[in-house]
Formats: C-alpha cells, structure tokens, sequence
C-alpha cells in the first residue's frame, strides 16, 4: 500500500498545487477587482465586435474551421519539437522518420487547400431579419 502511495503523491500534490492556487486566482480577482457599474461593462463584446441592438452579425462553422487547423497543425509543431531536442540521438533514422512526417502533413495540407477548406466561401454580413436569413438557407441546400 505503501509502494502505491509513493507512486500517487506527485500528482496528489500537483492536484492540490493547482487547486489552492486556482483558488487564490479568483479571490484576488474578486477583492482586487473594479466594483463600478458602467453602462459599457455588461454590452456583449467579442473579437472586435460590439453588439448593439441591431447588429446581428452571423459567423458560419467555416469561419472556426481556421481555428481547428492551427491546433491541428499548431500540435504537429509540438511532436516535431521533441524530435528537435533528441536530433543528435535519433540521428538518420529519426531525420528519416520525420521528413515522412513533414511530407505526411505537407500532403494533409495541399489536399485542404485543393478541396476549398481553406478559402472563405461566405462573407459575414449582418443579417437582416430572422426570416430572411432561414430563406437563404433553405435556397442554399
């Protein structure tokens, strides 16, 4: 039992490290923080866009298609870091191995690029009433 304890208290440690330290974080947030009420603190502000009563801006799923291929890609960066940091110890056989991985998402990225995944099909124009926005979708199916 003992043997398993020595084992586990690492990430025991580490859990309650996080734990405390998250909880430090939003009590230093909320003593420190500002108490005014302004009008601007509660208007719905998102990636450079203020919404205003009017302003009903619709973004497709192709627009977060860019956000899923840099984590994508933005990962494959990670695995080939490791393999910089073991070069000298992987020698030819690691380069060998990581050129087929480099071709591999060399490929990945011109059959995105040959199938449109990576081009903007609509524009993102304000949307002029509920309705008429369900018309253009059902003409576009």
């Amino acid at each position: 039992m003992s043997g398993q304890i020595t084992l586990i208290w690492p990430i025991a440690a580490y859990f309650l490290t996080l734990i405390i330290m998250l909880t430090v974080m939003m009590v230093l947030s909320h003593v420190l923080g500002t108490k005014a009420k302004l009008p601007a603190k509660n208007i719905p502000y998102e990636s450079g866009v203020i919404s205003v009563n009017d302003n009903k801006t619709r973004f497709t799923s192709h627009f977060f298609l860019y956000a899923i291929f840099f984590v994508i890609f933005d990962l494959e960066t990670i695995f080939l870091f490791a393999w910089v940091i073991a070069f000298k110890e992987s020698g030819w056989p690691g380069f060998i191995e990581a050129s087929i991985f480099i071709a591999i998402l060399l490929a990945a990225l011109i059959y995105l690029f040959r199938i449109g995944a990576l081009s903007l099909k609509h524009r993102h124009l304000p949307v002029k009433s509920e309705q008429s926005y369900t018309t253009k979708v059902v003409r576009e199916r």
